[in-house]
Order: structure tokens, then sequence, then C-alpha cells
């Protein structure tokens, strides 16, 4: 499987990518071997509320990055219910230019109840895609909102969309979702509040960009009458140029392996934590202290842990 990958199967990959979402015994190997072969893809992180056309928006990027002579990836994570787990993925039926495009590979994956817009496997399949040898990989977040800000640690460029009439206005005065974008995109353009928004969101951008001295550009877009596409990629396309240009890629690439070895480190210790202390004989007595109000949920977390390690010490 992993030299059918790296020879560009795309069967190869789609198997591998039920295995990493799955969690399967052979994941681990699968990726470990591909790890060396990556690093040479355009990572792009498309995020922003709900109902901003998100989307529609990547249908159409994806395909003219594809008619630039670029191999294109699109992972959209999708959000999960919270008692089945599963997921409608309904993120590829507003798809369907890309989808008739052989040099681009769709894949839809529920976010499984993982907070920040993503799913835990996502930064694994990201790894089968840039092993796979895809010029581009566009990562859609699931659109929750400004606490969807775990992109950054894994895109080199992440798009903000937002739209008007959808409070995104105010939203750009608070502090999260707003701080991450190296390109903020109003979408749904043709709207007649369009330049309102576009307005109101630079005049929050060029307070910014005084104290932080980083010029975030606003790109006006409308999917539907095909217009400020171009423009978005040919940003894009020059957002990348740069980074390479500049070595601001290589900072960029060590933050995000800071931000994969301590996510894959807090994974192993939460399974592990679950293995051995919501498994133990005490921990239903524990929950039901906690319910008896008998002791305060931080103690209770605090005289397990300490239990923990005294174990794991011995």
């Amino acid at each position: 499987m992993v030299e059918n990958i790296k020879s560009r199967k795309g069967s190869a990959l789609a198997r591998a990518i039920t295995i990493v979402e799955n969690n399967d015994e052979d994941y681990l190997e699968i990726i470990s071997k591909l790890y060396s072969s990556t690093g040479k893809s355009h990572i792009i992180g498309i995020t922003g509320s709900p109902g901003t056309g998100k989307s529609t928006l990547v249908d159409k990027v994806a395909k003219m990055l594809s008619d630039n002579g670029k191999s294109v990836a699109v992972l959209a994570v999708d959000p999960s219910s919270p008692f089945s787990r599963g997921a409608i993925l309904g993120d590829r039926i507003r798809m369907m230019s890309a989808q008739k495009t052989s040099d681009i590979f769709i894949r839809s994956m529920a976010s499984r109840g993982e907070v920040g817009g993503l799913a835990k496997s996502v930064r694994n399949v990201i790894t089968l895609f840039e092993a796979f040898g895809f010029d581009a990989i566009l990562i859609e977040t699931v659109g929750s909102g400004q606490t969807e800000v775990e992109i950054m640690n894994l895109a080199h460029t992440t798009l903000v969309v937002t739209a008007p009439g959808l409070g995104d206005e105010i939203q750009a005065q608070k502090a999260g979702i707003m701080e991450i974008a190296d390109i903020f995109v109003v979408n749904k353009a043709d709207l007649p509040t369009a330049k309102t928004t576009a307005y109101q969101i630079q005049k929050i951008l060029s307070t910014e960009a005084a104290v932080n001295r980083k010029q975030v550009p606003i790109i006006m877009t409308s999917p539907v009458k095909e217009t400020g596409i171009t423009e978005l990629v040919e940003k894009v396309e020059e957002r990348w140029q740069e980074i390479n240009d500049s070595g601001e890629r290589e900072q960029i690439e060590k933050s995000h392996a800071y931000y994969k070895l301590m996510e894959s480190i807090k994974d192993k210790f939460w399974g592990f934590m679950k293995e051995e202390v919501m498994n133990s004989a005490n921990w239903s007595t524990v929950v039901e202290e906690v319910y008896k109000k008998d002791i305060y949920p931080e103690q209770a977390a605090d005289d397990l842990f300490s239990e923990f390690f005294v174990s794991v010490k011995k």
C-alpha cells in the first residue's frame, strides 16, 4: 500500500485514508513509512462560520487550481452527531465541479466530536495526501465559528471566509478566528451589503496591521457568478511563493511539527488514561461520589491523577 501511494494509485490512497480514519491496526506503520515523503504540498485551510458558502468556494478554487495545472486534494470535515458520532458528509454535494475533474481527489470526514473544526485524524490524512504528491491540499473545516482556529497549526495558508448578513462584522472585532487569516474572503459578494461587510472588516484589519505589522488582503468572491475566484487563487499562489522565498515556510513547518507532536502526545496520554483510570475498579465509585457531592470534581481528578502516577512509578 505504501509503494502504491508513492506511485500515485488512487485506490490505495482511498483505502489508506479509511484505515487511518478508523485507527485500524496498521495505520501507524503506514503513516510512519510515508512521513519522510512529505513536505512538498501547499496546505490551504478554509475556515469560517456556517452559511458562508465555504464548500461552494472550495469547489471553485479547487477547479481553478486544477485548470492551472495543479493536482489537488480536498478534505471536507463535516460536523458529527454527539450521539451517533455519524455525519451527513454533505459538503461533497456542493462540490460538483471538482468531482468531475480527474486531477482532484475529494474526501469527506466526520469531526467525531473534535473541537477546533477538525477531526483528530486530519493530520494523518494530510500526511497521506502529501506522500501521494498533490500540489495543493485544501482542508475545509466544520464551520463552527471562533473556536475553529486549529487549522492554522496544519495549513501554510489560512483563508477565513465570511459573508454579508451573518453578523461577522461584529465577530471581526473579537479575538479568535479573525486573527488567524492569511487571506480574508468576503463570499457571496453579489449580495447588497457585501461592500459594507468588506469595509467594516477592513477597518478592523487596518488596526491590527498597525499593531502586528501584518497585512491581510480581503478578496470579494461570488462562486455563483464566478467572480473573484481568479483573484483569490492568484493571491493564494502569491502567498505560497512569498513564504518559500522569504524563509517563512520553514518557521511555519517547525510550528506545525511542534503542534503535531503535542497533539500526538495528548492523544496517546488520553487513550492511556481512559484505559488505566476510567476502566479501573474505583472509577464508578468516584463518579458516584461526585454525583452525591461528596467530593468536588477537580479534587476527584487530583486524587485520580495522584493514584495513577503512584502506580506508574511503581
